[in-house]
């Protein structure tokens, strides 16, 4: 789920050094006989019902009340996760096993990750089968990168869940086999009113005009779009203009529309930026303009949920395109109208906390022309210059839906728009 930009956000919280946190590695129990009563964070929870912490719904071979159970049924699939937060954590590891049992009343996919300073770890999937116990026991390193790591949260999930199923989900017996008996969490040494360390963020060294963008996540489906156009329309269009994507007057309302709009759901903000540029690159006549925006949109993502949802890279897209219009009444003549769309768009529908980091990184633009364009972002009446390769903190006044406000300059010309979150 990760690959090299993990060592470089966490470099400086979640890989520790061992010499700095030395103490006896003994086996720390998180939950056992329900007697280690713990949380689940409502801002990660997406499992239909809160779980219940100590509950008796008989012995189950080798699972034995009480347990956690998590229950509930949706009206359409999906995944089921959430982050359980135990009175023993946090607590510094070195090496070892998370250890787990689960049971199922279904056979679906379980999964579970640990998460740390750094943000989230790396899922270990596992197939349930319904009615039966199984014991987990998944190394630390196969979940945490490092030799020594702070581990504050243990994630769970059910994923692909059918729709109008109703499910439950056991979990017992939760334990880290090598945790440190006389180590303290880097927050607890620094006292709790000291302030966190921030690692810099890790700007990635790209030429914003380059289509060609290395990759940071192993795993990102990179989804070709294929052009509207046949051959024979791609080379009638470039006899007729110099642009190099082409779009219908329908694409461009569309495109306006979230543009312009004064008022969106989170889910709308966030995802106006991708079903933009998959418009503009619908629109294509030449190949290898821009880099692929399916691609960016999904990385920051998950650069996003790897500081859980604390650091957001900012999506930008400055380029220019043909829109076609109707020539005439019955549309059998076109006319193409240049049109030089600038576009800023959120890596996340929500945000976990009430200040967040804002960055802009130039790996996350779609700009030919290599001219990054310069930014304000502005919350609660004030405001925060962002410049390429560079960061600013956000602060919301309270939670929901909230607006940030972006000023865009570029070339002498000033350009606004609106992008909605929700603070959790």
């Amino acid at each position: 789920m990760k690959s090299r930009i993990w060592g470089l956000v966490a470099i400086g919280g979640a890989l520790l050094s061992s010499t700095a946190f030395a103490g006896t590695c003994k086996n720390l129990v998180l939950y056992e006989n329900g007697q280690s009563k713990g949380f689940m964070e409502e801002s990660t929870r997406s499992f239909p019902e809160a779980p219940e912490w100590s509950t008796n719904w008989g012995d189950f071979d080798n699972m034995k009340s009480p347990y956690i159970r998590l229950s509930g049924m949706r009206n359409y699939r999906g995944d089921w996760t959430g982050s359980l937060i135990f009175d023993a954590l946090p607590v510094m590891v070195q090496g070892g096993a998370l250890k787990l049992k689960v049971r199922s009343t279904q056979a679906g996919n379980f999964g579970v990750w640990l998460s740390g300073v750094g943000g989230n770890g790396k899922i270990s999937f596992h197939t349930l089968e319904a009615g039966k116990t199984q014991t987990l026991e998944i190394p630390v390193s196969a979940l945490l990168e490092g030799s020594t790591v702070e581990v504050d949260k243990i994630g769970i999930g059910l994923f692909n869940v059918p729709a109008n199923q109703y499910t439950t989900l056991f979990v017992d017996d939760v334990a880290l086999t090598c945790a440190q008996e006389n180590a303290v969490s880097a927050s607890t040494a620094a006292g709790e009113d000291a302030p966190a360390e921030i690692e810099p963020y890790p700007f990635v060294d790209v030429n914003p005009a380059s289509p060609v963008r290395e990759g940071l996540f192993e795993d990102v489906y990179e989804r070709p779009v294929k052009s509207r156009y046949s051959v024979s329309e791609k080379e009638s269009l470039k006899a007729s203009t110099q642009a190099k994507f082409v779009i219908p007057e329908e694409s461009q309302m569309r495109i306006l529309g979230f543009k312009d709009a004064k008022s969106l759901t989170a889910k709308d903000s966030w995802r106006g930026w991708y079903n933009s540029m998959f418009l503009v690159e619908k629109g294509s006549i030449a190949d290898g303009i821009i880099p692929n925006s399916k691609r960016l949109f999904d990385e920051a993502g998950e650069l996003a949920a790897m500081s859980d949802n604390t650091m957001l890279p900012l999506l930008v897209a400055d380029l220019d395109y043909g829109v076609s219009y109707c020539g005439d009444s019955s549309c059998a003549k076109q006319e193409i109208e240049d049109y030089h769309l600038i576009l800023v768009g959120l890596s996340s529908p929500y945000v976990s906390s009430s200040k967040i980091r804002v960055v802009y990184d130039p790996y996350f633009s779609v700009v030919p022309a290599g001219k990054l364009p310069e930014l304000e972002l502005c919350t609660g009446g004030r405001c925060l210059s962002l410049s390429p390769k560079s960061e600013v903190t956000l602060e919301f006044e309270s939670a929901g839906l909230q607006t940030i406000q972006v000023k865009i300059h570029s070339e002498n010309h000033t350009f606004e728009q609106k992008l909605f979150v929700e603070v959790k």
